[in-house]
C-alpha cells in the first residue's frame, strides 16, 4: 500500500548516498537498501520517487560493464523483496523515473540504461511467476505498463523506451519460463499492454513494431517449432501489412541520417556495445533446458480471441482496425483444428453426421 504525503520521509538519506561520487558509499547504500526494503511494510509515493531518483543516478555514476551489470541485476531484483502490497507502485515509480529522466541521458550512457530496462522487465515477469501467474496480479501489472511506458497516447513516454520494450517483451518472458511449463502461462493476458498499443496507437511505426516483433513473431516461432512438415510453414513468412510509399521514403531519409551519425560515433561506441552484448550473453547462457523443445507454447487461441475483440472494439483506432483483422485472420489459420472439432461436436450433438462420414455413406 502506498501512502500519499507523509510528514516524515525516511528515504532521503538513501537518495543522497546512492548518488554519491564515492563508489564505496554507493555500494554500502545499495546493500543497506535491500534490507531496508525487505523490512518495510508501507511506502509513500514520495519515498519511492526519491528512492528511484537516487538509484537512477547510482546507475548513472557506475562505470565498467561488469559493475553496471551487477548493479542492474541488484536493483532489478529488489522487485522480489518489496512487499506484495507495494510492488506495483514500486514498478510504476521506476518507469515514471526512467521516462522523466530519459532525454537527459547522453549516448555514451544509453547502453547501460537499456540493459537496466531489460533486467527490470525480466524481474517483473519473475514477480508474476512467483505469484503463480495469478490473473489479478497480471492485470495489475498490465495496468501499470499501459498507464506508463507502454501507453499508446502519452507523448511524455520516450520512443526509445517504448520501442525497446516491444523488442524485448517476448524474449524476456521466454527466458524466465521453462518451455515445458510455458503452456501454463496465460500469455494472452500477459500480452495485454501489446493489445492496447496496437489498438490505440496513432503512430504507424509503433503499430508495425508491435505487429511484427510480438504477434507475427509468435506465429514464426510456432511455425519453426512445428518443423518442416508443418501446415504452418507457409505462414511463417506472413506480414500483416505492406509499407506505404510515404513511410518508405521517411524511413530511407531516417536511415541516411542515422548512417551519417553512426559513422561519426562508431569508433567511440564500438567498445561499449561489445561489452554490453557480452554481458547479456553471459546472463542468457544455460537458461534453455537441454534435450527439450525450445518452442515456447503460446496461447494461440487466447491471443486469437483477444485480436478478434480488438478489431471490433469501440476504442480501437479506425486506421488500425483493418490491419488487426488481417492479423486475426492469420491466427485463425494457425489454429483451425479446435474450431473444426467444435463444429463436428455440435453437429453430432444435433444428430447430424460430419460431412466426411456422409460422403463415405454415399459411396
Amino acid at each position: 500500500m502506498v501512502v500519499i504525503g507523509s510528514s516524515k520521509d525516511s528515504s532521503s538519506p538513501f537518495g543522497k548516498r546512492l548518488a554519491a561520487n564515492d563508489k564505496k558509499t554507493r555500494d554500502k547504500a545499495v546493500k543497506a537498501l535491500g534490507k531496508w526494503i525487505s523490512n518495510k511494510t508501507e511506502f509513500t509515493h514520495l519515498e519511492l520517487m526519491k528512492l528511484w531518483k537516487g538509484l537512477f543516478y547510482c546507475v548513472w555514476m557506475s562505470d565498467k560493464p561488469i559493475i553496471q551489470q551487477q548493479l542492474s541485476e541488484t536493483l532489478s531484483s529488489l522487485i522480489l523483496r518489496v512487499p506484495r502490497s507495494s510492488v506495483m507502485d514500486f514498478i510504476a515509480t521506476f518507469w515514471q523515473t526512467m521516462c522523466g529522466e530519459w532525454h537527459g541521458i547522453d549516448r555514451l550512457r544509453l547502453d547501460k540504461f537499456y540493459f537496466l530496462l531489460r533486467r527490470f522487465l525480466s524481474y517483473s515477469f519473475r514477480m508474476l511467476k512467483e505469484n503463480e501467474w495469478d490473473l489479478e496480479t497480471i492485470e495489475e501489472f498490465s495496468k501499470v505498463m499501459i498507464d506508463g511506458p507502454l501507453n499508446a497516447s502519452n507523448k511524455t513516454v520516450p520512443d526509445g523506451i517504448r520501442f525497446h520494450l516491444i523488442e524485448i517483451y517476448l524474449e524476456e518472458l521466454e527466458k524466465i519460463v521453462e518451455v515445458a511449463q510455458s503452456g501454463q502461462v496465460p500469455t494472452a493476458h500477459v500480452l495485454a499492454p501489446m493489445f492496447h498499443l496496437m489498438s490505440c496507437t496513432i503512430n504507424g511505426k509503433v503499430f508495425k513494431k508491435v505487429a511484427e516483433d510480438v504477434f507475427e513473431e509468435i506465429l514464426r516461432k510456432t511455425a519453426e517449432g512445428e518443423g518442416e512438415d508443418s501446415d504452418f510453414e507457409d505462414e511463417a513468412e506472413m506480414t500483416v501489412f505492406d509499407k506505404d510509399e510515404d513511410e518508405e521514403e521517411d524511413e530511407e531519409e531516417e536511415d541516411k541520417d542515422e548512417e551519417m551519425e553512426e559513422d561519426d560515433d562508431e569508433d567511440e561506441d564500438d567498445e561499449e556495445a561489445k561489452a554490453m552484448a557480452e554481458m547479456e550473453m553471459e546472463l542468457e547462457d544455460g537458461e534453455e533446458p537441454e534435450g527439450e523443445s525450445t518452442t515456447f507454447d503460446y496461447d494461440l487461441m487466447g491471443i486469437k480471441e483477444r485480436l478478434g475483440e480488438a478489431k471490433d472494439a469501440e476504442e480501437t483506432v479506425e486506421q488500425n482496425r483493418r490491419k488487426i483483422a488481417v492479423l486475426y485472420t492469420a491466427y485463425v489459420d494457425f489454429c483451425p483444428l479446435e474450431d473444426d472439432d467444435d463444429e463436428d461436436e455440435e453437429e453430432e450433438a444435433n444428430g447430424e453426421a460430419p460431412e466426411d462420414e456422409e460422403d463415405e455413406d454415399e459411396e
